[in-house]
């Protein structure tokens, strides 16, 4: 939009069919952060950063600042009706105090009203078009200089010729399980639960061009879920309504606390898996997903609500939003029909049926019971009001996947959103936006994705138009 406000005609290709359109930014939580203070923005991007501020320069970091704060007044041009929602992820950093995040109209996250109500209308009113299926494959050089791409669209090839420059925002690798075991670390699967059409085609691109990558190794995740076999993404586990559950690994035993994903603190709610990460031995880390993993649980639990998926209470993720293909049902009923959920009358039966050793799982769930009567939990130090034993049976036991809503890593780009070469240098007309080679290093916000894809997409567009058009 920025592209063509300088006068720029834009054209944008879209892998998924129309029906299943808009990616990442149609299907996520629809909230953005936005940061009321330039200065603190900074100072709290640093905090979450940490470390891991290898090649990200002040400058980067205060171009972010300063479009992620003039996004509220953009977004309410296009026509968005702020609502604030409270989710501070780290309120102990520098700088949090200028953490908003912005929620389009009255109502719950998700649901895709931001894209729905705001976003796809100005597409409409700007007048660009969109092609869909169109899978971008190829950058088109020309004098080093990128002046197009190739893409296959209904299997035929096609060559797309660029005026003046590409922008690449074509998302991350979420649903390439050979870049996932080769990005990132002590994962050897891990499922999207936003769009399956993010393959890393715009890494690949750039790397063939010359392109320079950075945070390869971050996303915001991982979380628990579910994933059938038969359907691209994961529905996500929400926490039970029920407390007579445990999560265990391949060795049958625990391997975190089970506690709800939010805890109350001070009379505030505040997340205790931040993105994938929680704190342990006062750092943060990554969530452990031990994989196979299981939930346990019993007839309790299976009866007080849906698992997963929209019957969890879920408003977001591509399988709430497009078209929900699980249809997950209110009581679990049906996915023990399914298979998806393994029942026994016994826990030794249970472990045989997920292929545990079946003294190990008798013990963990003796130990865990055992917790629950005493009122502490020794091991985990899960939070007393959850500790409820296993009375069954019957006896549930479902396999759980690591999922992500996104992967963060790409190309580097620089605070013209130019992308970098391996030698530092722009490539000469090519940008990126969005989570393609975001700026988020290590530690995230909520809302920060969402933020960054107008943010930079504005930079990239603005400067993009800038070029000097090719002669014809």
């Amino acid at each position: 939009m920025s592209a063509r406000d300088a006068g720029a005609t834009v054209l944008v290709l879209e892998k998924s069919p129309r029906a299943l359109r808009g990616g990442n930014s149609r299907v996520s939580g629809q909230i953005v952060f936005w940061p009321d203070n330039v200065v603190q923005a900074e100072a709290y991007f640093r905090a979450m950063a940490g470390p891991y501020m290898d090649r990200i320069s002040d400058e980067m970091v205060h171009a972010w600042a300063v479009e992620m704060h003039a996004n509220r007044a953009w977004l309410e041009s296009l026509g968005m009706q702020v609502e604030y929602v409270q989710s501070t992820e780290y309120p102990e950093f520098a700088g949090s105090e200028c953490v908003k995040v912005l929620l389009h109209g009255k109502g719950p996250y998700g649901e895709a009203r931001l894209w729905d109500e705001v976003i796809e209308p100005a597409f409409d009113r700007y007048g660009i078009p969109v092609h869909y299926d169109t899978r971008a494959t190829h950058l088109i050089r020309k004098n080093d200089e990128v002046c197009g791409v190739d893409a296959l669209c209904a299997g035929e090839r096609i060559h797309f010729s660029a005026t003046r420059s590409v922008i690449l925002a074509s998302g991350g690798f979420q649903n390439d399980q050979s870049m996932v075991r080769n990005n990132l670390s002590d994962m050897p699967c891990c499922y999207p639960l936003g769009t399956p059409y993010n393959t890393g085609d715009g890494i690949r691109m750039a790397m063939q061009v010359g392109a320079d990558l950075w945070h390869m190794n971050n996303i915001a995740g991982p979380y628990l879920g579910f994933k059938a076999p038969d359907i691209p993404v994961c529905a996500r586990l929400g926490a039970p309504k029920a407390h007579s559950y445990l999560y265990v690994g391949s060795d049958a035993t625990r391997f975190v606390s089970e506690s709800p994903n939010f805890l109350v603190k001070d009379g505030r709610q505040w997340s205790s898996i931040k993105h994938g990460k929680i704190l342990r031995n006062g750092r943060y880390v990554q969530y452990p997903c031990p994989t196979p993993m299981f939930i346990v649980f019993d007839e309790a639990v299976r009866k007080a609500g849906g698992l997963c998926s929209r019957a969890a209470g879920f408003r977001f993720g591509w399988d709430v939003i497009q078209g929900d293909p699980y249809n997950w049902s209110e009581d679990n009923a049906r996915e023990v029909e399914e298979g998806w959920i393994a029942r026994a009358d016994s826990i030794p039966e249970l472990a045989t049926r997920i292929a545990l050793e079946p003294g190990a799982l008798v013990r963990t769930v003796d130990r865990y019971n055992a917790s629950c009567e005493n009122g502490q939990d020794e091991e985990w130090h899960r939070p007393v009001e959850t500790l409820k034993p296993l009375a069954g049976p019957p006896f549930y036991a479902m396999p759980l996947f690591p999922s992500m809503l996104n992967t963060q890593g790409g190309p580097v780009r620089n605070a013209r959103a130019q992308i970098l070469s391996t030698e530092g240098s722009p490539i000469p007309r090519l940008y990126s936006a969005g989570e393609l080679g975001s700026i988020y290093s290590y530690r995230y916000q909520a809302g920060g994705n969402l933020g960054e894809c107008f943010a930079f997409g504005r930079i990239a567009g603005s400067n993009a138009a800038a070029e000097v058009a090719f002669p014809d």
